[in-house]
C-alpha cells in the first residue's frame, strides 16, 4: 500500500437516488451478489415504502456496509431498488463495473474493507461510503480493466456450467435413491424376486465408542473418529479437531475397518455419517456418541445407501431430542424402518449409487479447480502481478 496509490473516491461516486414504484427489490449476499429478496431463505421483511428504498442502476455496484468487511457486494444488471442501509456506487468513467465487482472480492481488498471500516467489534463494523473513498487502490486502464473482467468472466461461465451438471449428478442419484431403496424401479434381471421388510437392526451390528479421557490424548497415535469429525459423507481430519490415542490394547473391537459406515449421534442428525471405503490409515478407534455400523447379511454399499436417504433424515428428525444440541440413540438408528432385496440386487443397486457419487465428485473436484483456478487469476490479475497484453 503506498500514500500515492489513487483511492476509490477516485472511481466512485454515493448514488443516494430514491426508489420508484413497479421496481424489485434486491439483497446483498456475501456469496452470490445481488439476488432477489424474494429468493432468500431468510429474509427480513420490510414496511419502507419504494420511495424510502434506493434505487439501483444497471451497473451501479451495491455493498452491505454492516458485512462489506466479509465481502459482502454485487453487481447490479437491473434497475431495482435496494434498503437504504446499503452503500449504492455509481461508477466513473475511470472505472468497469466488472472489474470492480471482482476486484472487491479480492482477499487483499476485503482486508482493507475491514482495515477502513469503524466498530467496537465485527459484529458492529460499518464502512461508510466517506471511509470507502478513502481506501487506496491503483487499477489498470481502462481498457486492460475490461479485458480482465472478461477473462474472469469467462471463468464464471465454465463455473456455472459446472455448478449445474453437479445439480444434475445429485437431482439423478436422488431420484435413483427414491426408485431403488424402494423397490419401486428393478434393475434388469431382478424382476419379480420379493422384498423383506424390517429394521436396521435386523441386518446391521449398531454400536458406539467408549469415553477416552483428554488427559491421556497423545500428539501422534491412533486417531479418535468423535462427533466433530463426522461431516457430511465425509470424515474431517483436521489438525485442530483431530486428536489421537497411544494404542487400541483393550479397545480392538472399536477398531474401524473397511465398509464400516460411522454416523454422529449429536447435532446435525441424520445428516453427519461416513462410510469407509478401505481400511483407514492410521487405524481409528470408535469414540462415544458415534455410531458404527457393520453388517455381514447386507451389502455394504446398499445400506450406506439408505443412510444417505432421505427416509434416514426424516426418521432421525421424528427421533431426536428436542434440546440445544439434537441427539439420537443407537436404538433409534436400529429402529430404522427399510426393505431390502436379495444379496446380490443389493450389491447391483450399490454399485449404480456408488457410480452415481462418483459422478457427483468428479463433478465437485471440477468445480473446486475452476474455482481455486479463477481465485489463482484473480491474484494475479487484480493485483498487477501479471499484466493483460491487450
Amino acid at each position: 500500500m503506498s500514500l500515492n496509490e489513487p483511492r476509490l473516491g477516485t472511481h466512485f461516486a454515493s448514488r443516494r437516488e430514491r426508489g420508484i414504484q413497479g421496481l424489485p427489490t434486491l439483497s446483498v449476499t456475501i456469496d452470490r451478489g445481488l439476488v432477489l429478496r424474494d429468493r432468500l431463505e431468510r429474509r427480513t421483511e420490510t414496511n419502507l415504502s419504494a420511495e424510502e428504498h434506493l434505487r439501483v442502476r444497471p451497473s451501479d455496484i451495491v455493498y452491505n456496509m454492516m458485512r462489506m468487511w466479509q465481502g459482502a457486494s454485487g453487481l447490479a444488471e437491473v434497475d431495482a431498488l435496494v434498503s437504504p442501509a446499503y452503500v449504492v456506487l455509481a461508477p466513473k468513467k475511470t472505472i468497469d463495473p466488472g472489474f470492480a465487482s471482482y476486484l472487491f472480492k479480492l482477499p487483499e481488498m476485503i482486508h482493507r474493507f475491514w482495515a477502513y471500516s469503524y466498530g467496537l467489534t465485527d459484529d458492529r463494523l460499518r464502512l461508510y461510503f466517506n471511509d470507502f473513498k478513502r481506501i487506496p487502490w491503483d487499477v489498470p486502464p481502462l481498457v486492460e480493466q475490461k479485458k480482465i473482467a472478461e477473462i474472469l468472466s469467462a471463468w464464471d461461465k465454465a463455473i456455472k456450467t459446472t455448478e449445474k451438471l453437479l445439480a444434475n449428478a445429485e437431482a439423478q442419484k436422488r431420484a435413483l435413491m427414491q426408485h431403488l431403496l424402494t423397490g419401486k424401479r428393478r434393475l434388469k434381471g431382478f424382476e419379480g424376486s420379493d422384498w423383506t421388510n424390517g429394521i436396521l437392526g435386523d441386518i446391521a451390528e449398531v454400536v458406539s465408542g467408549p469415553a477416552f479421557p483428554s488427559e491421556e490424548f497423545v500428539k501422534s497415535g491412533l486417531r479418535l473418529l468423535r462427533g466433530s469429525n463426522v461431516k457430511r459423507g465425509l470424515v474431517d481430519w483436521s489438525d485442530e479437531i483431530t486428536v489421537h490415542w497411544p494404542d487400541d490394547v483393550g479397545y480392538e473391537r472399536y477398531r474401524l475397518h473397511a465398509n464400516d459406515i460411522a454416523v454422529a449421534m449429536d447435532g446435525y442428525v441424520g445428516r453427519s455419517h461416513a462410510f469407509f471405503v478401505t481400511d483407514p490409515k492410521p487405524e481409528v478407534l470408535l469414540v462415544q456418541r458415534v455410531a458404527r455400523l457393520r453388517t455381514s447379511k447386507a451389502a455394504p454399499h446398499f445400506l450406506y445407501a439408505h443412510i444417505c436417504s432421505d427416509a434416514f433424515v426424516r426418521h432421525c428428525e421424528r427421533r431426536k431430542t428436542s434440546t440445544a444440541i439434537s441427539h439420537i440413540t443407537m436404538n433409534d438408528i436400529r429402529e430404522f424402518a427399510l426393505s431390502w432385496p436379495t444379496l446380490n440386487e443389493q450389491k447391483a443397486i450399490g454399485a449404480v449409487l456408488a457410480d452415481a457419487s462418483q459422478a457427483i465428485e468428479i463433478a465437485r473436484t471440477q468445480l473446486r479447480t475452476l474455482q481455486d483456478e479463477k481465485l489463482a487469476l484473480m491474484q494475479q490479475l487484480l493485483t498487477g502481478k501479471r499484466r493483460v497484453t491487450i
